[in-house]
This record gives structure tokens, sequence and C-alpha cells, in this order.
């Protein structure tokens, strides 16, 4: 097996592709398999550049460095991609497990630059140190490939399937439950809430206002450095939000802020507890301070009364209510959830002793089903790490194909 730079094996083509009606984005393509995700679109933009049956496509735009197809028929490939002509030298099919390799992929993705969208350059990939061994051990490291992922990528799809199954009943089970109650009862009422719709006869409905304060939050001036750095009040900002899913108490924030900070802007301290709720940008995570904290203006917060058990607001906001927070999302476009908007949710509200038990036990519930989500995805993490790790151990010659030949 020799080793060669890889511009010596293929060739890059820069052919303008008018008029192709089979025109191929990055996003139809799935990363790991390279099968086709979405159906061929006639609405991207540019002319795009001609493939034809046995081109591999290869995504040069970080994060899609490892999206690769074998292309089946002629296309034109739009957006950020090589198209690779096979040399004489290596087959289509060897080719396209030579770019899944991690001692091609990591220098390539290592070499991608740009600030906002990093992209590999040609000048750097065609020196790239490729592994070439013969024809006939190409195709029996291909055939090896083709039998050996498919079987990773069947247990793979099944873990996936398996997530989202479990996610699915989490959900239901979360807002069964909030909305239901730990027993069936023999008396329901309609609650008036378009999310909620029967609720047992002996809850009240109410404004959230009349049970919790709403509160919002701030950004202090970012030029004043010192109220900024080294300061040790959690701030809780959009940078926070991608943290939330999932998670009840929110226990640290990426910025912080200092008593100067707070004394000098209309951010205040809100005490442990409180239920924090993005308004924008992601609408409806959600989570409970830890600890004494500020927010921004990105947030509203409640800080809950003593009818009002913060655990069971928040089992409201981050399931039940979901589907409520999806209706201020119209299309692409997300609009802030106002103030009057805020101000105007009603929530149904058991009694407090049931409101706890039912959080209690949601705990435990969800405790279980969410062990079993870790599991598997795990599983799928492992097995993603195996696929790369075969395909790579095989067009290096780590792996010995040679019997297949035979």
């Amino acid at each position: 097996m020799s080793e060669v730079n890889f511009g010596r094996v293929v060739s890059l083509m820069n052919i303008r592709a008018d008029g192709r009606t089979f025109r191929l984005g990055l996003e139809a393509i799935e990363p790991r398999t390279g099968r086709l995700v979405e159906a061929p679109s006639t609405d991207y933009e540019g002319d795009g550049s001609a493939f034809e049956p046995g081109d591999v496509l290869f995504g040069k735009l970080r994060p899609y460095l490892a999206k690769v197809w074998l292309a089946d028929r002629a296309g034109a490939a739009v957006g950020d991609f090589h198209v690779y002509r096979a040399s004489k030298a290596v087959t289509p099919r060897y080719l396209r497990y030579l770019l899944l390799g991690r001692n091609f992929l990591d220098p390539v993705i290592s070499s991608a630059f740009g600030a906002k969208m990093p992209r590999a350059d040609w000048s750097f990939i065609r020196n790239v140190k490729v592994y070439v061994p013969s024809l006939a051990e190409q195709g029996a490291i291909a055939d090896y490939l083709d039998r050996e992922t498919a079987k990773v990528d069947a247990l793979i799809a099944e873990q996936e399937g398996l997530v989202e199954v479990l996610r699915e009943r989490r959900s239901a089970l979360r807002v069964n439950i909030a909305l239901r109650s730990l027993t069936e009862v023999e008396e329901s009422a309609e609650s008036g809430l378009p999310w909620a719709g029967r609720i047992p006869s002996h809850w009240r409905v109410v404004p959230l206002t009349a049970v919790a304060r709403l509160e919002s939050g701030h950004t202090p001036s970012r030029t004043r450095e010192d109220w900024w750095q080294d300061c040790y009040i959690p701030w809780v900002s959009l940078h926070d939000v991608g943290k939330m899913r999932g998670i009840k108490f929110i226990r640290d924030t990426e910025q912080h802020l200092s008593d100067a900070g707070i004394a000098n802007s209309s951010a205040r301290l809100l005490p442990a507890k409180t239920v924090v709720l993005s308004r924008d940008a992601t609408v409806g995570r959600t989570a409970i301070m830890a600890d004494a904290m500020a927010t921004s203006q990105h947030f509203a917060a409640w800080v809950c009364g003593p009818r009002l058990e913060p655990e069971y607001l928040w089992v409201l906001f981050s399931d039940a209510m979901q589907p409520f927070f999806d209706s201020f999302q119209n299309g692409s476009t997300i609009r802030t959830i106002g103030m009057g908007d805020l101000k105007a949710f009603r929530i149904p509200l058991p009694p407090l002793e049931e409101q706890r038990r039912i959080a209690e036990h949601l705990e435990a519930q969800t405790k279980r089903i969410d062990a079993l989500i870790a599991e598997a995805e795990g599983i799928v993490a492992v097995s993603k790490e195996r696929r790369s790790a075969l395909i790579t151990a095989s067009v290096t010659g780590q792996i010995d194909v040679r019997r297949e030949v035979a």
C-alpha cells in the first residue's frame, strides 16, 4: 500500500452545471452514511458544479466536512462542495471511504479557515497524504466496509430509534401527570387552556401573576469592564440557553456581574428557586435557579409565592406548555414573548401538597427514563466512533483484507 498526495489520484472538477435539474445542497446528505436524506431541490441558488455518476462529492464547509456522497446520477452540486473524479489509480467506492478516514479528515478539518464559516481549500487538501493499495485490494476494502459499516449503522439506527421512543415516553408521562395528577380522578373539567385540555375538577386555573411575582432582567453597560471581570454574581443570559435543555436547576452561568453592575442597572438579584424562562431566541427554555442570580432582558423570571411550588411550575414550563411556547414561532421567525403575554399566562393550580407529590414522582420516573436514554446514547456514540475507527484502519492498511481478494 503506497502513500501519495491526494491530488495525484483525483481531479477537482469545476465544470459549470448549466440547467441541470438534479440539484444537491449540503443539507441533503447524511454525514455518517452518505445517504441522501432530502429530495433534490430546484431552490438552490447558483449554477453549481456539474457531477457525473461515479464522482464523489465532499462538503468543504465545516461542520459539513464529513459529508461525502458517491454520485449515482448526473447533477449539480450547489454550495460548498468539492467534486472529485477518481483517476485510474483509485476506484470511486474506495475514494468515498478514503474521504471518511480520520487520517484524511483530521488534517483537512484543522486546515479550514474563516471566522464564521470555516472552509477547507483544495491547495491544502491536494497535498494530504493518503494510502492507495492495488485496485483489487481497494475493491476488497470497499466490500468489507460496506458490510461492516452496514452492521454498525443498523445498530446506530436501532438505538437512535429507542432514544426517540424514550424521549416521547418521557414527555408524555410528564405532561399527563402534570395536567391529570397521579391517580385517575372521577370528575374533570375543561381548563379553558388550549394546551391543557381537561384537568381534575378540584384544581383551579389562575393567572400566574396571582401566585408568582413576575420579574425581568437587564444587561449592564458593557463599557464598564469592572462590572464584568472577576465577578461573582451569576447572570443568566442567552449564553446559558443551551445548557437549559433537559436540566432542572441552573447552578452557574457563563457570565457574572459585580455588585456595582447590579446597583447601576435595572438587573436585580433574584432569590434561589426562581423559575426562569427564555422569552426570545429559543423561546421556552427553562430552569430553576439553584442560588441567587440575576438575568438578562431575554428572560422572564417567576418568584413563586406560598401557593405555587417552583418545581411544579418548572414541569409546566418544560413540558406541558411547550406547544403554547411553540405558537410564538411563525415559520422561521421567532418573536419575543412580550410582557403583556407574560402577564396573561394562566396555569392549572393543584393543591400545594399535590403539586409536591407530582414533582417528586416525576423526578423519580424521569431519572429512570433518562438513565435508559443515556445508555442508548452511549451506545450510539461508541458505535459512531467504532465506525470511524474501522474505516480509518481499513484505508490505512491496519486491517488486512487481502483474504477478501482471494
